[in-house]
This record gives C-alpha cells, sequence and structure tokens, in this order.
C-alpha cells in the first residue's frame, strides 16, 4: 500500500464515481475496491499460506494475515490487481509461474475497520512455493497452517490477526463450493 495511490470510487455495484488517494478513503468512508486472495498449497485446500504482517504496516502491524490482499488501483480490473498483488506480495516483483492456479470466487463487502469500506473481489490461489516474500511488508517467513486449525485460532484469538483476514476466510468457507 502506497498512500498516494489513486483508487477508483464506487458505488455498492461497483460502477466508478470517482477517485480518492488511500488516505481520503480511509478517512472519509469512501468505498473503494480491494482484492483478497486465500493462497492453498495444493487442490486438497487444506493448507494455507499466512504471512506476519511487518510492524512498519500502518493497519494491523504484527498481525497475521491472509498471503495476499490489496487495493485496486483506478482502472485495474479485479484478475489485473490480484496477479499484481500476487507478484509484489509473494514473489517481491518477480514473473508470477506459469502454474500458478487463481480462481476468482466472489465479491463481498468488507468493513474491517473503522471508516475502510471496501468492495474485495475473494480469489482462490494454488500454488505450492518456492516465494519470494516483500520484508517491507511482512516480518519473517510465512507459514504454511490447516485452513481449520487457522478457522479455530481466529475464533479463539482474535487480535492475532487482520480482520480483513478473519472475513475473507468467514467468505470462502461460507461461499466456496469445495468446502
Amino acid at each position: 500500500m502506497k498512500t498516494g495511490e489513486i483508487y477508483d470510487v464506487v458505488d455498492k455495484r461497483g460502477r466508478k464515481i470517482g477517485s480518492a488517494t488511500w488516505v481520503e478513503c480511509h478517512t472519509k468512508g469512501l468505498l473503494h475496491q480491494a482484492v483478497h486472495g486465500i493462497l492453498f498449497k495444493d487442490k486438497s485446500r487444506k493448507e494455507v499460506l499466512i504471512k506476519r504482517r511487518s510492524l512498519g504496516m500502518v493497519q494491523g502491524p504484527g498481525q497475521w494475515e491472509i498471503a495476499v490482499a490489496g487495493h485496486m488501483i483506478s482502472g485495474d480490473t479485479p484478475k489485473q490487481a490480484i496477479l499484481k498483488e500476487i507478484e509484489e506480495e509473494l514473489f517481491c516483483e518477480n514473473k508470477v509461474p506459469s502454474d500458478i492456479i487463481v480462481k476468482r470466487i466472489c465479491s463481498y463487502f468488507n468493513n474491517d475497520i473503522l471508516d475502510n469500506h471496501e468492495i474485495a473481489y475473494l480469489f482462490e490461489i494454488i500454488y505450492p512455493g518456492p516465494f519470494y516474500i516483500d520484508q517491507e511488508e511482512s516480518s519473517g517467513e510465512p507459514k504454511w497452517v490447516n485452513l481449520m486449525d487457522l478457522v479455530n485460532d481466529t475464533k479463539f484469538n482474535p487480535k492475532k490477526y487482520a480482520q480483513f483476514s478473519i472475513n475473507a476466510i468467514n467468505t470462502y468457507l461460507s461461499r466456496s463450493p469445495q468446502t
């Protein structure tokens, strides 16, 4: 996230009605768009990759999060945005491997923190690694965890996790045909 980036401000149907910076969206409560990607190790969908947010992050420093998430830059489609985020966050600007599987699951309203109102496009990603994690946004190495263990831990220890990640996981479980 770069605070000077320009995002589309949208209506509840996702139609562009204006544009604003990160700061404007998050201080004025403007509806904007984001992508969330839950990364599975393989098609069994039992293990997911999580990573710890850098202590320098504006929102949720030090919390665990799903592997991929970010705001949509003005003019990007959800698919373009998720591929950019995958490249930035998991491959540190290196080319995304051709055998990675990326599938859109749904969109939903994500109002995870005060004045953050998003239409989030949720993607399922399947790829076992290796990864080249951006250490500016993440702290330490990511880890594979059992999906159901993660769900249980988010219920008992929610402060360990970024709220958008909890929302993404719960939405995935409620809408994915694989679960």
